[in-house]
């Protein structure tokens, strides 16, 4: 696999090290790839030097650092450089396998850790993937900022509204409140529908309900009625909202007055509609009502402007679904890359939790060989002594026989010199 080369020389690294051999076998590639490479040797520099970049344009991207350094070991390094920044991709190479300081660094949010001596492709492959999960990050970040932006303009030209999987109501803005005209803690808690008109159709709202139940988005015009018993109609969209394990957390609703003109058509629809009905039954009724009908649409001499007028609303109500839809798509996009970043943090916990595994395991198994050496030692000690005695007790036999042979040799002497 190949290196995102393109990407290296878009960033900044610090890179802290006191061993100078070291330093010198990995600096050229370092020097190489990055836009830039700021060395240190001493953990306090290291600090100093990071706050005063990380204000300048000269900003830090990423830092590889050793454990064993002057002033500030790797682990105090870490801690003070989280106090100042939270996400910036921190790398740790060390000699260190103490299994408290590897855990330590874990909940200090270290990226990751290599034991010397160093993979260089390794290294430069981890630091790749750990400032690509930055910029998802910061990308994220800046979606969630935009989406907040997005609803506080919302909140300014809408009626919106939250309720839960029960209906309660959770969260409503200050234009509802104004129109609705109860107090906050009159409307928190109740159902969503008891503040619809009920003339409502039954139909609709069952409707609603079980297309909001199947995860979908609902959308229709709903009548309202005030506490002073005031109308008023809105366009409206609930949107369901789901957590993590994408199950729906709540619904928001967000509304939009129609014009005048559009509740004036409606009600006069629903007017003939009425009078249609009352003609079946007595045709003297209904000759009067449709000549009322006649003197109402004769007062409409101004309907093409007034059309013109409705078409411009629409086109409006347009352009705010159309803003709607954009805003869903980009949180569908936020909630998508925030689960491969949760996936790809599960999957780092599981590789360090073998890892730590593998090295108690090795820990036990380099414990066992000791104890089988020292026993070995033990016995071949006893061994040895036994032998020192055997050789003693042999000492004092040939001592003995010299002593006798001795003796032999002066007597023969003595023999011969009598002869």
């Amino acid at each position: 696999m190949t290196l995102n080369e393109k990407l290296f020389k878009t960033l900044n690294i610090l890179y802290v090290e006191n061993d100078e051999k070291v330093k010198e076998t990995f600096s050229p590639t370092l020097n190489k790839l990055f836009k830039k490479v700021f060395f240190c040797s001493d953990g306090l520099y290291a600090l100093k030097q990071f706050t005063q970049l990380n204000s300048s344009a000269e900003k830090i991207d990423v830092i590889l650092s050793e454990y064993t350094i002057p002033s500030l070991n790797g682990l105090e390094l870490l801690l003070k450089i989280r106090d100042i920044s939270k996400n910036v991709p921190f790398i740790f190479i060390t000699q260190e396998t103490n299994v408290d300081l590897l855990l330590n660094s874990l909940r200090y949010d270290v990226t990751d850790y290599f034991f010397k001596p160093i993979n260089e492709y390794e290294i430069l492959k981890k630091i790749e993937e750990a400032c690509i999960a930055r910029q998802e990050e910061d990308e994220i970040l800046n979606y969630q900022n935009e989406i907040e932006e997005y609803l506080e303009l919302i909140n300014k030209v809408a009626i919106v509204y939250s309720f839960d999987t029960n209906r309660a109501m959770i969260y409503v803005n200050n234009f509802f409140k104004e129109l609705i005209k109860y107090d906050e803690d009159e409307i928190i808690g109740q159902d969503y529908r008891s503040f619809f008109h009920n003339e409502m159709p039954k139909a609709i709202i069952e409707e609603q309900g079980q297309i909001l139940q199947s995860g979908n988005k609902w959308q229709g015009k709903v009548k309202y009625l005030t506490s002073i018993d005031s109308i008023f109609y809105t366009n409206c969209t609930i949107i369901p909202v789901f957590d993590e394990n994408k199950k729906i957390r709540k619904y928001v609703s967000v509304n939009f007055l129609t014009t005048k003109e559009e509740n004036d058509k409606r009600e006069f629809k629903k007017r003939v509609l009425v009078d249609i009905q009352e003609t079946k039954k007595i045709y003297s009724i209904a000759q009067r009502k449709i000549d009322e009908l006649t003197n109402i649409l004769t007062s409409f001499n101004d309907y093409d402007e007034l059309k013109k007028s409705l078409d411009e609303e629409q086109k409006l109500n347009q352009n705010y679904y159309a803003e709607l839809e954009e805003l869903e798509n980009k949180v569908k996009i936020v909630k998508d890359k925030y689960e491969l970043l949760t996936v790809g943090i599960n999957k780092k916990i599981s590789q360090i939790s073998l890892m730590t595994s593998e090295m108690k395991s090795a820990e036990q198994r380099t414990n066992n060989k000791i104890t089988n050496v020292v026993e070995d030692i033990k016995t071949k000690d006893s061994l040895i002594v036994k032998i020192k005695n055997e050789i003693d007790i042999k000492g004092t036999k040939i001592s003995d026989l010299e002593e006798v042979l001795e003796h032999r040799k002066t007597q023969i002497r003595d023999k011969k010199a009598n002869s």
